[in-house]
């Protein structure tokens, strides 16, 4: 992202004691929640993400989400290097906000390295393209990947820090051209190329986090929605300041984008004898998707004790 939230300002408008200078997380003190310093990187949440997440949960009760759609009514470009699409937000005015620009970009990244735009995170990962060539797979074909959140939980450590757990992926879907445009087919082959990506990416998530600022970002989002559904799920009692933070901190946004690196062609020519015997056509593949956290199935009412202390100044 061009910009990552810092805490300062978001902990003034809560009306937090300190000035923080590093991470922060949340302590429960009975049935309110405070924020607290800690060097403790899984307990860090951002302040700005929360806020937002907070009032996505509150007036929507559901979790962020975010699409890149064709825009050509879901059916495959005619002119694909003059084919848009659409960022679509639910709710819409996460457009002017971080957790939206995080998530946009995030997505948009991720279609380029799944189709070899630039070189891949970790060493021996190929493109879904190079999956493709390999299998020498003559079709086209669309498909979708979405992150989503495979495992998520509570902790709460011996000092009352609330800890969000969670394990990310990216999951892939063949799509077919129905009545409608494109949909989900019935059934994704494991063998499919950008099955193959997806697994290899979730295999290598953590790391790429590391290597990927804009991953680990969102990565940081997920954690601040799990926090969300907690707080509001349990009751938590939080000022009205907890919710005024972020929205509106992005600059407008525009809602289309270029389609130009989503689709591959290549041809295939079979020479007999020194005569060209049959060529076929360029094949062209296309990856739609988003971000799609899936939190709402997890239960997090009842969190699990960790025998450890998070605040900074108390680890030992």
């Amino acid at each position: 992202p061009a910009a990552i939230p810092q805490n300062a300002a978001p902990a003034s408008k809560i009306g937090c004691g300190f000035a923080p200078k590093g991470l922060v997380c949340l302590v429960q003190r009975g049935d309110s929640v405070e924020v607290a310093p800690t060097l403790e990187p899984a307990a860090g949440v951002s302040l700005e993400y929360l806020s937002v997440a907070l009032q996505v949960r509150r007036r929507e009760g559901t979790e962020p989400l975010f699409s890149l759609d064709p825009v050509e009514d879901g059916r495959r470009p005619s002119d694909p290097e003059g084919a848009m699409q659409m960022k679509r937000f639910e709710p819409e005015w996460l457009a002017g906000t971080s957790v939206g620009e995080v998530m946009f970009q995030a997505d948009y990244h991720l279609k380029e390295l799944s189709m070899g735009e630039y070189e891949q995170p970790v060493v021996g990962m190929k493109s879904c393209l190079e999956y493709s060539d390999a299998d020498a797979d003559d079709c086209e074909w669309s498909a979708r990947e979405w992150f989503v959140v495979r495992k998520a939980e509570m902790r709460v450590s011996d000092d009352k820090v609330l800890v969000p757990c969670l394990k990310m992926g990216v999951e892939a879907r063949e799509q077919v051209v129905g009545s409608d445009g494109l949909e989900d087919a019935p059934l994704t082959r494991p063998d499919h190329p950008l099955v193959k990506y997806a697994e290899a990416f979730t295999h290598n998530f953590d790391l790429i986090a590391e290597r990927k600022s804009v991953v680990s970002q969102l990565r940081e989002v997920a954690k601040a929605s799990i926090l969300a559904k907690y707080l509001l799920e349990s009751g938590t009692a939080l000022a009205e300041n907890w919710f005024g933070v972020g929205l509106g901190s992005a600059p407008p946004c525009c809602l289309e984008v270029p389609q130009l690196w989503n689709s591959s062609g290549g041809q295939k020519v079979c020479i007999k004898d020194g005569v060209i015997e049959t060529a076929k056509a360029p094949k062209s593949h296309g990856i739609y998707g988003g971000v799609d956290f899936g939190i709402d199935r997890f239960r997090l009412a009842a969190p699990s004790r960790v025998a450890t202390s998070v605040v900074a100044g108390r680890a030992g």
